[in-house]
This record gives structure tokens, C-alpha cells and sequence, in this order.
């Protein structure tokens, strides 16, 4: 402990222990090395002159007469710890009016040291703590490195320190005689000080921080200790506050905060200082008021970092949350909440004046962006939760923009509502099961029989993903997929597929001595990835499979963005040896653009077209130009969906006579599917 911080725990320790006594003079004794110290009043109590008192404990004993020495030694070296004890001595030298003393003793133990307080009372005169300025030790409290005040009963300023006159910029003219208010801030309300009053007065002090202004208008921040001084008969006759500066440490201490309550880059508030201003809000929304979230996100954004360069893409998030908050201004507090993603709170009159702020900041945020001479087109989405409708909880309201978030469409606005909840739930739950089902082998491959309705024999099947739930559910690939691109699974399934597929291929073709073709599906992701063909040419070189025996079926969303790409990869298939069959046909807006620049093989008829052609003459229109323009390009044509005798008639009729569906076979688990390749003739 500093030299500083040692005197003031000496003084205020003489103080609680004079007030825990009487009223007279104070001194106490570390027993230690015989250092005292003793309040200014002690000359006045004892009659000693200034060049007498007392430097230690000897030097106090020799002024006392030697029968009463003994006294005093026994009571100091005999006596328990906290008992209070009380003995009459004298001094060597006679003077009138200050003979006889009374000498009140308390020994404690302190920081591993005895300390002996003693209250000298004159019972001949009326010398004691009349006024709070003389009650501590004078050398004690003007070099104190805290800034000490006292006050009277009326709190009105009667002693202050050298270092209390330095902190403020005051003089002691200045000083005296005011109320400390004088030089408060003005940044407490009046409920703060009521509180500490209230303390101080319940208690007998207060601890805590408290601002105050310097003479030339600084705020300076201390840490202040306030305590009653107590007079005869335990009557409060003045106050005492010690004060350190902790300006700097503060400063720091906002720093820091301020670091991690804002992000770094755009300066904007983080989600931590996004929750403390949604609790502080709420809390004080005492006239019912509406507030919303929009939380409002960079689609895409690693895709563009990708190609652009983190440095690029940096200024272009600082000039979109700088396009934001201009949109918003005051009306909304604006906050960062990851790399993508900015948070706005606010309050609202109406659902139709948040579409329009959401709408003003799709229509600004679209617009591209400027940077090192390139123009950024910015895909944004909006997802809004409102209080107190969706919920009361600022978490629960976070969460619930988020998932009107994840159900918007590219350059979309969506508001949450209680069936989001529903989804994403059942979302939570499939993700965990698809998770558990990748690290237990809860991935199965189902495999649907493709039959030549001429030869009616069996020519191929397409192999169809499955999960298993733990509690032995097998799910088919519409109820999972989907949450499994959304959640990033789909290069580890593909991978599943592929492997699969090709080892199925090969067990089935030379084992069963079979003569047929498996086809796989691949997610878009898989397909655009750079080894996407390396990839295959692996499995086929581990598995040592005839190429001849694979194909791929491939949809129309795979060409959209990069159609030149596209066309390469196909071309690379082709020359591995893989079939091509176009999936979904028919489905899309421009299948029959593609048909002449893509070299496909074979053309699947789309399962809902099949499923309305003995009842809708436009799908039977449909099928059937199908049909005729696939062999007209020299395309093989499947139908897939095939039910029932009537749609296999009407497929036959029209020229198309390969099909799949449960008419002869439901997707059946790898083990069932042998069996079913061992039929020798399919029948009708």
C-alpha cells in the first residue's frame, strides 16, 4: 500500500475509534515501532506545548508519572484485543487545570499489527471535538495525496487540504464557508443525491463515484468516501469526505467500453451495445409506444470478398453503414451486428411507415457502390420484428427479425410472424439430425428401378439420397435438403452420393452380371466447385468403374449464373464417359434455349407433368411436344412419376418408353433393389 493510502486508513482508523468512544482527544500507537499520531486537540486537552508532544510511545510514557507508567504498560500488553479499558494518570509536571486525565484504551489488530487507541479527557475542563476542523492530525491531513474536505453540522466547508486546492484550481478563501455543491457538475440528477444523503445519514458514510467541475470548468471524476463526524454524545457535528482523482482511469475505462461496445470498422454500435439500448429503451417505455427491429443484410458477401478483396469490400460495408445511417438518421439507432449484417431500433407509428423505411433502404442500398473505380451491385434483404406484437423480449425480438431475414428472398422485405417460429424450430431440429446423421452414418441411398417398357426390362435407376433420424424415421430428400444447403452440408453429402452411387455401380454391374446405368443428383454448390470433376475421376479410379455405368442428372438452375462454365463441365463429363440426363424438364423458364448449346443425353420429364395428364389437356399437350421435340433433337426421353397403368399408356402412345415411379417400383434400400434386379421379366 502507498504511503498516500496508508495515512488515510491511519486517520480514518482514528476516527471510527474516537467515534466508537467518547469525545477528547485521539491518538493511536502502532505497537509495532511506537509511532503515534494524535488528533489537534490534544494540546488543548492536555495543556502539553507544542515542542512536548509526543513523537512515539516512549516519549508519551516519560511524560506521565512513573506509578502510573505501569499501569498503562500493563494494560497495553495484558489487555484482550477490542476490550475497552479505562485508567486515571497523571503527568510528571503540575499544572493547573490539567493534572489528572482520563485515559480510555482499545487495542486491535490491524493489517498483521497491534494498534493501541487511546481517548484523553480532561475532566476539568471542557475540551473536546466541539468543531470537526481539529479532530485530525494536522501534518496527517495537509499532506495527504487525497482530497480531504470537512464540513460543519450545516455542510458548510471549514478545513480543506493542500491537494484538494490543487485537484480543483480553488484557493481556501474560495472554499471556506461554501456548500461543496458549489462545485458540483451538474451531471447527477437530483435523485442521486438524495440517494447518498440517505446512505450517509442511514449509515454514517457513503462510498461511491461522484463528478464534480474544476475553477476553470473541467469535469474531473472522483471516487469519494463520505462520513459523519461525531461529537459528545454520539451527536453529528460536521462531515468529511476523501476524494481520489480517477479521471484518467475512467477516460480508459469509457475507451475500453467504447471499443467493445462498437465495431471497429464502421465506428457504428455492436450487438452488445445494440441489447444495453434495447433494455434501456424498454425499460422506460412507459407510454406503451411501438418499437421494430430491422435487421438489414449484405447478401452474399463472402462471394464478393471472394472476388473483390477483403479491402475493397471493407470500404464498401463502411459506405453502407454510412448510406444507413443517413437514411435513418436520428429516427433509428443504428448498430453493426456482424460482418453482413446492421441492426436498426426504433420506434414506429405504423406497419406502413416501417415498409416504407424498409423500402427507402432497399431502394438506396441497391443502388451500386463506388470503389477504386468499380461499381458494386449489393444484394439486400430485410428482416423486421416489432414490440410489443412479437414479443417483449429484446433477445426473443433479435432473433425473430433474424428469421424474417433467412425467409426473405434476394432484394426482399420480410416481417416476422409466428409460424417462422414454427419453421425454423422444425429447421433446428433437422439441421441437428442431419449433423448427427453425417458424423453416425445415418446417410442411406435409396435406388428407384428405370424401365424399357419395350423390352420391359430393367436399364438403370436413379439413386436417391436418405436420412435416418435417431428414432429410426427414414426421411425422404425434399424434408432435409433444403435446410442442409442452407446450413452448409451439402458439399459433405454430395460427397456421400457420389461415393455411394459409384460403389453401388459396381457391386450391382459385376456381382449380378448387370448391364445398367445408376444415375446420381449433385447440389449446384458441388457442381461449381473447382475439383468438382477431379472429384469424380477419384471415385471412379477408387472404386475401378466403368464410367459407362455412371450418370448424372443435372437442373436448369445449374446454368443460370454461369452458362459458359456449365457447358465446360458437361463437356469434361462427356469425355470421362458419363451420361447426361437434363432433370426436371420443363419446369424452368429457358430449358428450350439450352437444349441445342448443352450435350446432354437424355430428357426427364418433370413428375408433375405426368401427374395431370389423364385429366389436364394443357400437361398432355405439354408431354407430348416433349416427347416429339426430344427425338427430333436425338434425345432419349424418360418420364419420371409414373403411377399407373393409364399414364404408362398415354407415355407408350405419345413414343416415350422409358419410365420410373411407384407404377413399377417404389426407390427401394440398396439390398431390395438386388433382389428386385434379379426379376427376370418386369410385368405390365
Amino acid at each position: 500500500m502507498e504511503n498516500g493510502e496508508k495515512a488515510i486508513e491511519e486517520l480514518l482508523d482514528m476516527y471510527e475509534s474516537g467515534s466508537e468512544m467518547y469525545t477528547g482527544a485521539i491518538m493511536r500507537i502502532d505497537l509495532s515501532n511506537g509511532k503515534i499520531v494524535y488528533s489537534e486537540n490534544l494540546k488543548q486537552i492536555t495543556g502539553v506545548g507544542k515542542n512536548e508532544l509526543p513523537n512515539n510511545l516512549d516519549e508519551l510514557l516519560a511524560l506521565i508519572k512513573e506509578v502510573d507508567v505501569q499501569k498503562i504498560t500493563d494494560k497495553v500488553y495484558n489487555s484482550e484485543y477490542e476490550a475497552e479499558w479505562t485508567l486515571k494518570v497523571s503527568l510528571k509536571r503540575n499544572k493547573e487545570g490539567f493534572n489528572t486525565f482520563d485515559l480510555i484504551g482499545k487495542k486491535k489488530r490491524k493489517c498483521d499489527k497491534d494498534v493501541l487507541y487511546l481517548l484523553v479527557r480532561n475532566p476539568d475542563q471542557n475540551f473536546g471535538l466541539m468543531s470537526p476542523d481539529i479532530f485530525f492530525p494536522k501534518e496527517m491531513f495537509d499532506n495527504s495525496p487525497q482530497a480531504i474536505i470537512i464540513t460543519d453540522k450545516n455542510n458548510k466547508v471549514v478545513r480543506v487540504n493542500k491537494a484538494f486546492l490543487e485537484m480543483t484550481g480553488y484557493t481556501f478563501d474560495e472554499v471556506v464557508g461554501q456548500n461543496p455543491h458549489f462545485w458540483a457538475s451538474n451531471m447527477h440528477d437530483k435523485n442521486f443525491y438524495e440517494r447518498m444523503w440517505y446512505e450517509l445519514k442511514s449509515k454514517g458514510f457513503w462510498s461511491g463515484r461522484i463528478i464534480d467541475r474544476k475553477k476553470n470548468g473541467e469535469i474531473i471524476f472522483l471516487y469519494s468516501n463520505f462520513f459523519e463526524i461525531k461529537g459528545y454524545n454520539n451527536k453529528v457535528i460536521g462531515y468529511m469526505a476523501i476524494n481520489t482523482d480517477i479521471t484518467n482511469s475512467v477516460k480508459k475505462e469509457e475507451e475500453i467500453t467504447r471499443v467493445l461496445k462498437h465495431d471497429s470498422l464502421t465506428g457504428l454500435p455492436n450487438m452488445k451495445g445494440l441489447s444495453e439500448r434495447i433494455d434501456d429503451v424498454l425499460q422506460k417505455n412507459t407510454e406503451e409506444k411501438k418499437f421494430a427491429i430491422l435487421i438489414v443484410k449484405v447478401d452474399e458477401l463472402h462471394e464478393l470478398i471472394d472476388f473483390y478483396g477483403l479491402k475493397t469490400m471493407n470500404r464498401v460495408i463502411k459506405e453502407v453503414a454510412k448510406e444507413i445511417t443517413e437514411v435513418v438518421r436520428k429516427q433509428y439507432f443504428a448498430s453493426t451486428i456482424s460482418k453482413d449484417e446492421f441492426a436498426l431500433f426504433g420506434c414506429f407509428e405504423g406497419i406502413e411507415e416501417l415498409e416504407n423505411l424498409a423500402t427507402n433502404l432497399l431502394n438506396k442500398l441497391s443502388t451500386p457502390v463506388q470503389i477504386f473505380g468499380e461499381r458494386i451491385f449489393l444484394k439486400i434483404k430485410i428482416g423486421i420484428s416489432n414490440y410489443p406484437i412479437d414479443s417483449t423480449n429484446p433477445e426473443d425480438l433479435i432473433n425473430q427479425a433474424e428469421m424474417a431475414l433467412k425467409n426473405s428472398l434476394r432484394q426482399s422485405i420480410n416481417f416476422y410472424s409466428p409460424e417462422l417460429s414454427k419453421i425454423f424450430g422444425f429447421e433446428k431440429k433437422m439441421e441437428d439430425e442431419i449433423n448427427l446423421a453425417l458424423e453416425n452414418n445415418g446417410l442411406l441411398m435409396y435406388f428407384q428401378p428405370q424401365i424399357d417398357t419395350k423390352a420391359m426390362n430393367i436399364i438403370g435407376a436413379e439413386a436417391l439420397i436418405r436420412l435416418k433420424e435417431a428414432n429410426g424415421s427414414v426421411l425422404p430428400p425434399n424434408v432435409f435438403l433444403g435446410i442442409a444447403k442452407k446450413n452448409a452440408f451439402m458439399d459433405r453429402i454430395d460427397q456421400f452420393v457420389l461415393e455411394v452411387t459409384i460403389k453401388s455401380a459396381r457391386v450391382i454391374n459385376e456381382s449380378l452380371n448387370k448391364n445398367i446405368r445408376i444415375f446420381f443428383n449433385v447440389s449446384k454448390s458441388f457442381f461449381e466447385r473447382e475439383d468438382f470433376i477431379y472429384n469424380i475421376e477419384i471415385m471412379l479410379h477408387k472404386y475401378n468403374l466403368n464410367p459407362f455405368y455412371l450418370g448424372i442428372e443435372l437442373t436448369e438452375d445449374l446454368f443460370i449464373e454461369d452458362f459458359y462454365l456449365a457447358q465446360k463441365k458437361i463437356e469434361a463429363l462427356k469425355e470421362i464417359g458419363l451420361k447426361i440426363a437434363l432433370d426436371d424438364f420443363g419446369t424452368g423458364f429457358s430449358s428450350l434455349s439450352y437444349l441445342n448449346k448443352l450435350d446432354v443425353d437424355k430428357i426427364k420429364i418433370d413428375k408433375s407433368f405426368i401427374d395431370n395428364i389423364l385429366h389436364d389437356e394443357m400437361s398432355q399437350r405439354l408431354v407430348s411436344s416433349i416427347i416429339s421435340m426430344s427425338k427430333s433433337l436425338g434425345f432419349e426421353v424418360i418420364a419420371e412419376g409414373v403411377e399407373n397403368k393409364e399414364q404408362l399408356l398415354f407415355l407408350q402412345k405419345e413414343g416415350c418408353y422409358e419410365v420410373q415411379g411407384y407404377y413399377f417400383s417404389k426407390p427401394l434400400p440398396f439390398d431390395q433393389f438386388k433382389l428386385f434386379l434379379k426379376k427376370q421379366k418386369i410385368m405390365i
